[in-house]
This record gives C-alpha cells, sequence and structure tokens, in this order.
C-alpha cells in the first residue's frame, strides 16, 4: 500500500487518481495519528497492509517534516518520496536531513508520479534515479 500526506486537494486527488488508474491501493493520511495507524495495518474497515511508500507534501510545513521523521523511524521502514515548489529548498533539504528516499520538486514529482508509484507498489525496486533531473532544487 502507498500512503500520501498532502493537504492540496489537487496533488491529493493526482496520487490518488493516478495509483488508482494502476490497480494500487493508496490510502490518505492527513496527520501523524492517521499515518502511525496505517504503518501498524490498523484495519479501518477499508484497504490496508504493509505500507510499502510515504508520499508527503513538503507545502504541509513543519507537520510535513515529522511525518517524514515518523516513516522513516517506523519499524516497517517504508520509502518516503518527498516533493515541494522547486524554490522551497529549505523544506527539500530539510526532507533530504530527515532520510527522505527521493526528495523532488513538484513539477519532476508530477511528471514522474505513474513511474514513481509503480516503482514503490514493487518490493525491492528502487525509486527512479536522481540522474532523471528530479533532485534539482
Amino acid at each position: 500500500m502507498i500512503v500520501y500526506c498532502c493537504h492540496d486537494l489537487i496533488f491529493a486527488t493526482k496520487i490518488h487518481s493516478t495509483a488508482e488508474a494502476l490497480g494500487l491501493v493508496c490510502r490518505p493520511a492527513r496527520d501523524e495519528a492517521a499515518l502511525l495507524a496505517r504503518l501498524d495495518c490498523v484495519d479501518d474497515g477499508k484497504a490496508h497492509g504493509k505500507v510499502a511508500a510515504v508520499i508527503v507534501d513538503l507545502t504541509m510545513g513543519e507537520a510535513g517534516l515529522r511525518l517524514i521523521g515518523l516513516a522513516k523511524g517506523h519499524t516497517s521502514s517504508p520509502q518516503v518520496i518527498a516533493f515541494a515548489p522547486h524554490v522551497e529548498v529549505r523544506s527539500l533539504r530539510a526532507a533530504e536531513g530527515l532520510g527522505a528516499d527521493r526528495v523532488m520538486p513538484r513539477g519532476a514529482f508530477a511528471a514522474q508520479l505513474p513511474q514513481l508509484l509503480q516503482a514503490c507498489s514493487t518490493a525491492g525496486q528502487p525509486l527512479p534515479g536522481p540522474d532523471d533531473g528530479s533532485n534539482a532544487h
């Protein structure tokens, strides 16, 4: 399962609909409690299971950075992808410092979303690499 943490309705819808089109289970987590429930595979009556990846929108501010720390510190060890507008250099660097597996400008994230979701859903498959220009910020 892929979990996304995003307050921007347009991007949340884009992530969810792209995952759905690829046949992937994708669930939102709007705060730390929801993310922890997803990581702990809490049965809430909806699709649940081991979280392969957590996607974090860094425009959530400090809350987004806390979500990265929570995901990276969890025993389930999901991959973490963080994205933000390219001008949010401080947030992008902070996400790298917290150990996010991929940190990307929003445009690159949107352009590569299907490939990223597909890679996240395949156990052990590395995320598309930085040679694709996505780590430029």
